[in-house]
């Protein structure tokens, strides 16, 4: 992601009549590109096909049930993409790339403030946006911690109302990326809440909800969206029980668009009308461990092996990842540190060492385990042929493991967060294209600003935090990412989590749709349109 400026407006001086036409013609010219990047309206050619047509429906198929609307739902990727359909925050993802969306310009008078400037939109009740909504929203969101922006909304301080459509940020501590957490803060209108109630909220956003239950959300476009009309007219999100039954709902025409994570499922799609898009999705696959008791809760052994460094370091030198990959049925390639390539600060220095056994029975020697130890692997049932697979390389070294799966996701995590856990596999979808708002998520201690919301071991080094408070701080991305390298390295030094893999989705998207998949996995409405073959007169 580009360096998020701080936007202001100057004043155009006004020295002679031609500097003043040269630079109006200049501006109108960047106006006319912007305007061809953005509008919706755009229609654009490939080799073969024209995009950006209008069409009458697409179906998009997601995985289970559907969880509602914002703000009682989970932090999810398939929760996110439906609702920012209705709701948006301050600043949007579009193409993976975060823009403003109702933020309309913003400007850090000091580091602790970031003075924003919203558009003139309305929600779709008819009411219009005001500054005073924005305070209402953050602090409503700061209250409630069943909100999916809870989190988000804590790294705000105190909202101040300058005007009807200014409104002030501030924050205890520099924080440079809090524009990109606001992507998940979808604004409310008091007016509407207190009169309709928060289970009937709605947004601004590109479409209007038309009904909704746990298998399926329909959407119709919004015709007075800021950005301008959603080039599809209605909007279905349909839910099926598994990637096998969405493979199927697809091939029979069930749906349009749909993620799958195993290549084995791709070839009958392309024989009905659908393309495969491969992309890397950002996920981040790890191995934890609880390192802070002196006797772990579900390991056979007389002290902690997680807490010396040394056992980690072993585990990482025998686990051969392109092996796991190879037989876990999805495809992915392995990490070197907890990031994936495409973030901001990722250290490009960082190599994963080639499987050892023999130096790994080493390390394990020296730690005091010579004969190894049992330990229970809590792992989520979409993982289990992954965990099959670490089970039975960790046992090369005497580490023999136990699989305890869980088929309910609420189960799993809530285990995490009650700490009653000693060794999970688990994934982490980055929340920003910055890597240091990851490591403060995974590796930080939990403290005020939101960081630590999944250090589910507790894990705290002194150094560690330094540098990531350090880095927290810096407005200038290029040095920002530079200390956020450093981090890296110093994780990969000490192993409080193990990383593996990032996981490759396959996007089949029915000949006549255009999309184009951005990281994360989302699949949102306005970036939807639709295709045909172009004709050979076609300009």
């Amino acid at each position: 992601m580009d360096q998020l400026p701080a936007q202001n407006r100057p004043l155009l001086s006004n020295k002679t009549f031609y500097a003043v036409f040269l630079v109006l013609v200049i501006a109108i010219l960047g106006v006319l590109v912007i305007w061809r990047v953005i509008s919706p309206k755009t229609q654009t050619r490939g080799a073969d096909y024209i995009e950006g047509l209008a069409k009458e429906k697409v179906t998009i198929a997601v995985l289970d049930k559907i969880l509602g609307l914002y703000p009682n739902i989970p932090y999810d990727v398939d929760s996110f993409s439906i609702n920012s359909n209705i709701f948006e925050g301050l600043t949007i993802l579009r193409n993976g790339r975060l823009q403003p969306a109702l933020a309309e310009s913003w400007t850090n008078p000091d580091k602790l403030t970031w003075r924003i400037r919203l558009r003139n939109v309305k929600f779709h009740s008819g009411d219009l946006l005001k500054a005073s909504d924005v305070k209402y929203t953050i602090e409503e969101a700061k209250k409630n911690k069943d909100w999916m922006s809870n989190t988000m909304a804590s790294r705000v301080d105190s909202v101040n109302v300058i005007d009807e459509r200014t409104v002030e940020l501030k924050t205890k501590n520099p924080d440079p990326t809090l524009l990109y957490w606001m992507v998940y803060l979808f604004i409310l209108s008091e007016d509407q809440v207190k009169k309709d109630s928060l289970g009937k909220a709605v947004g601004t956003g590109p479409y209007r909800l038309v009904s909704i239950n746990e298998n399926e959300a329909v959407f119709e476009a919004n015709n007075n969206y800021w950005a301008g009309i959603p080039k599809v007219k209605k909007l279905v999100y349909k839910a099926f029980k598994d990637q096998q039954a969405q493979a199927q709902g697809l091939a029979d025409g069930e749906a349009d668009v749909g993620l799958l994570f195993k290549k084995t499922l791709n070839e009958t799609l392309k024989s009905k009308g659908f393309r495969i898009i491969e992309s890397r999705l950002g996920y981040v696959g790890f191995l934890g461990f609880d390192i802070n008791n002196k006797k772990a809760k579900y390991v056979e052994a007389d002290k902690n092996p997680f807490s010396d460094v040394r056992v980690r370091k072993a585990m990482l030198l025998t686990l051969d990842v392109n092996e796991i990959i190879k037989n876990s049925g999805r495809e992915g390639e392995p990490l070197t540190q907890l990031a994936t390539s495409e973030l901001i600060g990722f250290n490009t220095k960082l190599r994963r060492p080639e499987p050892n056994v023999k130096e790994a029975k080493k390390l394990l020697t020296e730690a005091g385990f010579p004969n190894g130890f049992t330990v229970t692997l809590d792992a989520l049932e979409t993982s289990e042929l992954a965990s099959e697979q670490i089970k039975n390389q960790l046992a090369e070294i005497g580490i023999k493991v136990k699989l305890n799966i869980f088929s309910d996701f609420n189960g799993f995590i809530d285990k995490l967060y009650a700490g009653d856990s000693s060794f999970y596999y688990f994934g982490y979808v980055s929340d920003t294209l910055d890597s240091v708002d990851l490591l403060n998520t995974l590796v930080h201690p939990t403290d005020e600003r939101g960081n630590g919301s999944a250090n589910f071991s507790s894990y705290s080094n002194a150094e560690l935090d330094s540098i990531l408070d350090k880095a927290s701080t810096i407005f200038d991305v290029k040095e920002r990412a530079e200390i956020t390298t450093q981090a890296h390295k110093k994780v990969m030094d000490q192993l409080p989590l193990i990383p593996m893999s990032t996981t490759i989705g396959f996007f089949a998207v029915r000949n006549d749709v255009a999309f184009k998949p951005a990281p994360f996995g989302y699949i949102f409405g306005f970036e939807l349109s639709g295709r045909q073959k172009a004709s050979s007169t076609a300009q």
